[in-house]
């Protein structure tokens, strides 16, 4: 019997665990609609990734994706953002506004096991307020990168891409809701290590 069992299959996802709150949790009064996440084709699948070298990408099956990776991302940077709009709504600058419309487009996921985890993400948001007047809209336009060490194991390649994600999050509410208008580029880097 144990020559037929296989080993088992082992669901992994972005999406945070509740965190347990001493007091309950302003709400965001800005709407947040994380309206698309385009990945390249070859992330489009059940199973993790990782590269085992210069040239060679490895698929996992027994290492799986809870849900779409699309969905994970999706789901991940929302509920990141309506952290961090909570955090930040008491600001006069943000009183104006009612909507948070963000477009992310993923341009490498990639790790190497024992060595790194990364995220490229390239977004773009639109902030608006209950007019249609132009200084009720700030637009952004974004680049970023963000770059772990990871020592061991699947689980800790996850939580690095959980890590990435949020700071990704961090990254569009910080740059969304500063002062500028229309069309502003930024690029945001972000490095750690264990």
């Amino acid at each position: 019997m144990a020559a037929c069992s296989s080993a088992p299959i082992r669901y992994y996802t972005l999406i945070p665990p509740e965190a347990p709150q001493a007091a309950p949790a302003k709400a965001a009064t800005i709407a947040i609609d994380v309206r698309a996440v385009h990945t390249p084709a070859q992330l489009d699948r059940a199973e993790l990734m990782i590269r085992t070298g210069p040239t060679e990408m490895t698929l996992l099956e027994n290492e799986r994706w809870a849900s779409p990776i699309t969905y994970e991302i999706r789901e991940a940077a929302q509920l990141e953002l309506q952290h961090r709009l909570a955090q930040m709504i008491d600001s006069s600058s943000l009183r104006a506004f009612t909507k948070l419309s963000v477009t992310i487009e993923i341009q490498r996921l990639e790790a190497e096991l024992g060595r790194y985890a990364l995220l490229e993400a390239s977004w773009s948001s639109k902030l608006s307020g209950a007019s249609r007047a132009s200084s009720d809209i700030i637009v952004k336009n974004c680049a970023f990168r963000a770059y772990e060490e990871i020592r061991s194991g699947y689980a800790e390649i996850v939580e690095g891409y959980q890590r990435e994600t949020r700071a990704l999050a961090d990254a569009i509410a910080s740059a969304s809701t500063s002062s500028g208008n229309v069309s502003v580029p930024c690029q945001t880097l972000s490095s750690t290590s264990d």
